[in-house]
């Protein structure tokens, strides 16, 4: 019997995995038809000769046949790589195989007596090469127990046929190896990967790929596919069949439901090392009708998941259950598949188009601009590079023009599918972001959504977790491109010719100057506009939440207009608004930069966030601003003609953050800045600022305070060290020479100072180094006068360097140069930028030399 691998290229193996090799007239209805029987019931392709024969072909002379078929298997191990010769002893001894007895001895020399011993000799080298290979002796053992162990060695050999793969791979190596880096197949504990991602970004070929590498190391071993589809039409049950075949090496009855396989899977699982691939998950009831007996399985077991929807899997519970098996240590890990590296998808675009791996230089620039359109989506990739092939260079702008509108339908169709499966408010969120808020930060709009009752956080968790965005550093939103063109598609096809009666216009100037909108519309931008608007304009846009405008102005009676509006963003403003009754009452978020003064606050009390940027000639800001009882966000930049802000400040008790920055004239906080209790961020950086009122010790909550590059700035009130809630206070660049010595009442504190502080003087005895050794900094040398160090290994000292991130602590004789180098060459690796220090300030060393 010989076993083939399920990839070899001869023509035998692309359709058998197994040549049963036997003397039919011994074994022919007996045990070789139990064994190919079973061996098909589990799914292993057989070839028997006496059953599979072509027409017109007959066995004849059926021992010296079966001695030149055994020959010619011998000689096939030898030539092709994967292929095994498995040997079941029936009714004979090994020894009789290898010649040792008479019993073929005597047989083989009647041969040579008719045929020659140059016939008869290779014969005799295949029955001793066999011999010596080992494997089955039936005697005195029952045959069911064989052929159930010959299927398991069999089906373990064969390694399940390996998944087909494309040949056209590209960058996929490094994602193999960090896959097998996490499943970690030689540890003990039973291991769940889910990769996770939107639809036609890979997740199915790199599980593909790496079962094809890890699959013989396991026992038992499965692919299920396209879960997702399969499941609606009670494919659950067959996939248990699979499973059952594959994993346990029998077929289900016919007769068994879903609950009976289930019992069934569930109890042989614990006894096998199985490796699982479970591909296109995405709801609940998979989880608990595939997965959740997949806890049982045995040691050292890993199952692979991928789905495009993370948020499906409860990762930390699992069913209870009586059986021991559960006080095994389950591990679950997540890995998301990102869209390719540009260099990689131009390599794979390169293949598929032109068949080669380079790309012509006349198509350079369209092949980099169709490449751009994929945002680096394989199938995207896959689609237009088979679209453009063989194309003339014309056909590929005109192919790619249109792309850039209307993307194509099968990459539609496979986003289209995670779009579905949101719900309502989820979608909005979604089209949202498609249309104005890629790249932008999160929190404003988090703010208008949840005034408009989306359901704020289910849908944003929503969102990532089926990989639609991300919310990236500075919190802003991360899209890729396919999936705002997707979400854009959507939107134009809501009434195609007709655009006012599509909800959200991103080019919209023409059609509310033509009174074209409709009650459809949600959203509007309205870019570059020397329009005056008036009311009329927007009579028929009633529902419209987001107004973003960038220019022009409002003109005429707007009493009862845009009022449920909950955004607008206005650049470039004129220096008077020409509306009257302008109150829009549900507005929660408000940016606007230019020139124009808002004269009474005192009707927008719903507003939340405050963005006031640019305004060069805003002299004073009114006090009915302190009538904004909600706002929790007061953003001041780049506005050089301000000298004072509003003493009436502090009755802005919900206010959170307080950000004045760049350009800010004020010198001086007003006293009233003590009363907003639940402030928790004030940032004055690069402001005029002279003075922080010693009020400021009323902002219990406040955690954050930073005074960068507050050059006026020289001295620190010590009510700064009564701010119990302050972790992070910001000094670099500012004038500050001494830290006053109230800081040592804080518990803990991560201190940005400016470079001239760090010297031994001015530091007390934080510097208390054991050695120094012609040491400098910024062309100043210390005074390393009495400077010890060693006190400082016994705190909790860290320093953050802005390149590198945060250092360990040392903990043996490579303290000293650290915390010198960073300290006292800290240009080395900074150049212009301030170090921060962590320290405990209480129980710090140099606490008590602190001003």
């Amino acid at each position: 019997m010989v076993k083939e691998e399920a990839n070899s290229k001869t023509a035998t193996s692309g359709n058998y995995d197994v040549f049963l090799s036997f003397r039919e007239p011994d074994t022919h209805n007996g045990f070789t038809n139990c064994l190919y029987v079973f061996m098909s019931d589990v799914g292993i392709r057989v070839f028997r000769d006496a059953k599979e024969l072509q027409p017109g072909e007959k066995i004849l002379e059926i021992f010296k046949w079966c001695l030149r078929e055994l020959t010619c298997m011998v000689q096939c191990t030898c030539q092709f790589l994967g292929k095994e010769i498995l040997s079941i002893f029936y009714d004979v001894d090994p020894s009789d195989v290898k010649l040792e007895t008479e019993l073929y001895k005597s047989a083989l020399s009647k041969h040579e007596e008719d045929l020659g011993c140059t016939e008869v000799k290779p014969w005799k080298e295949a029955l001793t090469t066999v011999s010596r290979i080992g494997g089955w002796y039936l005697k005195d053992k029952g045959q069911g127990t064989v052929i159930k162990d010959i299927i398991q060695n069999i089906s373990q050999k064969i390694a399940i046929r390996k998944r087909d793969l494309s040949t056209n791979l590209v960058g996929i190596d490094d994602l193999i190896e960090a896959i097998k880096k996490l499943l970690d197949c030689n540890a003990s504990d039973v291991r769940f990967l889910i990769i996770h991602g939107i639809g036609g970004i890979g997740k199915t070929t790199l599980a593909k790929a790496v079962f094809n590498q890890v699959s013989p190391l396991f026992e038992g071993r499965s692919f299920l596919s396209d879960i997702r589809e399969s499941s609606p039409c009670g494919g659950i049950v067959k996939m248990q069949r699979k499973l059952a075949a594959d994993i346990l090496g029998f077929s289900l009855p016919e007769t068994f439901d879903f609950e009976e396989g289930n019992k069934v899977i569930r109890e042989g699982l614990p006894h096998k090392r199985v490796l699982l691939v479970l591909d296109d998950m995405d709801g609940y009831h998979q989880w608990m009708q595939l997965v959740n007996h997949c806890h049982f399985s045995g040691s050292g077991s890993r199952i692979i998941i991928t789905t495009r929807d993370k948020s499906v899997f409860p990762m930390t519970k699992v069913e209870k259950s009586e059986e021991k098996i559960l006080t095994r240590s389950t591990n679950f890990s997540l890995y998301e598949m990102k869209e390719m590296h540009f260099d990689h998808a131009l390599l794979l675009f390169n293949k598929l188009a032109f068949n080669r791996d380079s790309t012509p230089c006349d198509l350079y620039d369209l092949s980099r601009e169709a490449v751009a359109l994929t945002g680096g989506l394989p199938f995207a990739l896959e689609e237009i590079g088979s679209l453009l092939h063989t194309k003339s260079k014309l056909k590929w702008k005109s192919t790619l023009k249109r792309l850039k509108e209307v993307p194509l339908e099968k990459v539609q169709h496979k986003l289209k599918l995670s779009y579905d499966a949101l719900g309502y408010e989820a979608q909005q969120i979604f089209l949202d972001i498609a249309c104005f808020f890629v790249n932008k930060k999160i929190t404003n709009a988090m703010y208008m959504w949840e005034a408009c009752d989306l359901y704020l956080e289910y849908g944003i968790d929503v969102l990532i977790n089926k990989s639609l965005i991300e919310v990236g550093g500075h919190e802003r939103i991360r899209m890729k491109d396919p999936l705002r063109n997707f979400g854009r598609e959507i939107i134009r096809q809501e009434n195609i010719g007709i655009p006012g009666n599509q909800s959200r216009l991103w080019l919209a100037v023409d059609i509310v100057q033509a009174k074209k909108g409709t009650n459809n519309v949600v959203a509007l931008k309205l870019r570059r506009s020397r329009h005056n608007f008036t009311c009329k304009d927007f009579a028929n846009l009633m529902n419209v939440r987001f107004l973003e405008l960038d220019g022009g102005n409002f003109a005429g009676n707007f009493e009862n207009t845009l009022s449920e509006l909950r955004w607008l963003y206005w650049r470039n403003c004129p220096l008077k608004l020409q509306a009257n009754n302008f109150v829009l009452n549900h507005l929660v978020v408000l940016k606007l930069s230019g020139n124009i003064t808002i004269q009474h606050w005192s009707g927008w009390v719903e507003i939340m966030r405050l963005v006031m940027k640019d305004f060069l000639n805003l002299a004073e800001i009114d006090h009915s601003i302190c009538q904004l009882e909600q706002l929790t966000y007061l953003k001041i930049k780049w506005c050089p003609s301000l000298r004072e802000l509003p003493k009436e400040i502090g009755c802005l008790t919900a206010l959170r953050e307080l950000i004045l920055i760049q350009g800010f004239c004020v010198h001086y906080l007003p006293d009233s800045i003590g009363n907003i209790t639940l402030l928790s961020r004030l940032v004055m950086e690069d402001t005029r600022v002279v003075k922080l009122p010693d009020t400021i010790n009323g902002l219990g909550d406040l955690q954050y305070l930073c005074l960068a590059y507050c050059t006026s700035l020289n001295l620190l009130p010590d009510a700064v060290g009564k701010l119990k809630s302050l972790t992070e206070l910001d000094l670099s660049g500012t004038s500050i020479e001494r830290l006053p010595r109230s800081l040592c009442n804080l518990k803990d504190l991560k201190l940005r100072i400016n470079k001239s502080l760090i010297r031994a003087r001015r530091m007390g005895d934080l510097l208390r180094l054991e050695e120094i050794e012609d040491c400098s900094y910024s062309e100043r040398r210390l005074e390393p006068d009495g400077i010890q160090f060693g006190d400082l290994m016994r705190t909790a000292f860290q320093i953050f360097d802005p390149v590198y991130g945060e250092r360990e602590k040392p903990t043996n004789d490579d303290f000293l140069s650290e915390v010198a180098e960073v300290l006292v060459n800290g240009t080395v690796h900074w150049g212009s930028v301030s170090p921060t220090i962590v320290l405990p300030i209480q129980n710090s060393p140099w606490s008590s030399s602190l001003c």
